[in-house]
């Protein structure tokens, strides 16, 4: 079909461009005229039926291929195993939360040791909440153990390093060891985070009059 219209087309513009270079009189120019012209208007509809030929060969093809909105869409379902997964979470951060209280509760009534244990088996059920590694770092600075305070305090500062408190908790586990410099770096943190904070100013001024 593109065949052929390319072929009228071209056969059209041969007669104007042969008319004009050969022509002589006005009559024969007049007719060649009206020869294309022709020619062009048959082009035209041709055309025009050959556009209503893809037209219709498009539906048939379009009518096999089912629309989206046709096709089996698959519905996302909770299976069971699911189920139990997410009932395990649940449940865990339950006994995580149950752990914190009982662990507070003795921290309070100034059994630290108690309160260490409880805390620990949170650390075990979840190793990725720096809370955990925070209270057992009080829990070590009351009990002036200040290495293992330093090292579940920094734990807690990777953790929630946006948390101003741990760094001024590590601050003072630093003190506690004597190890000032640390002390100074973790305090200026602790400000930096929160300078509005009396404590965290007071224990950088006390630690740089020591100096």
């Amino acid at each position: 079909m593109y065949a052929q219209i390319i072929f009228f087309i071209a056969l059209a513009l041969f007669l104007i461009l042969l008319v004009r270079r050969f022509a002589s009189t006005p009559q024969v120019i007049e007719q060649a005229g009206h020869l294309a012209l022709d020619l062009t208007r048959r082009i035209g509809r041709f055309g025009s039926q050959v556009s209503i030929r893809v037209a219709e060969q498009a539906k048939k093809v379009k009518g096999n291929i089912p629309l989206l909105a046709d096709r089996p869409v698959a519905t996302p379902g909770v299976t069971g195993e699911h189920q139990f997964w997410q009932e395990e979470v649940s449940g865990e951060a339950v006994e995580v939360a149950g752990l914190f209280e009982e662990g507070d509760e003795f921290f309070r009534q100034g059994n630290y040791d108690a309160s260490e244990e409880f805390f620990l088996k949170a650390a075990t059920r979840s190793p990725s909440d720096a809370r955990v590694y925070a209270r057992l770092g009080v829990i070590y600075l009351h009990q002036k153990n200040f290495n293992d305070a330093i090292e579940s305090l920094k734990v807690a500062v990777k953790l929630d390093k946006y948390n101003p408190s741990r760094h001024y908790n590590l601050a003072l586990a630093y003190l506690g060891n004597d190890d000032r410099q640390k002390a100074t770096v973790s305090a200026r943190e602790a400000i930096t985070l929160d300078p509005v904070t009396k404590k965290y100013r007071q224990l950088l001024d006390h630690l740089l009059e020591r100096k």
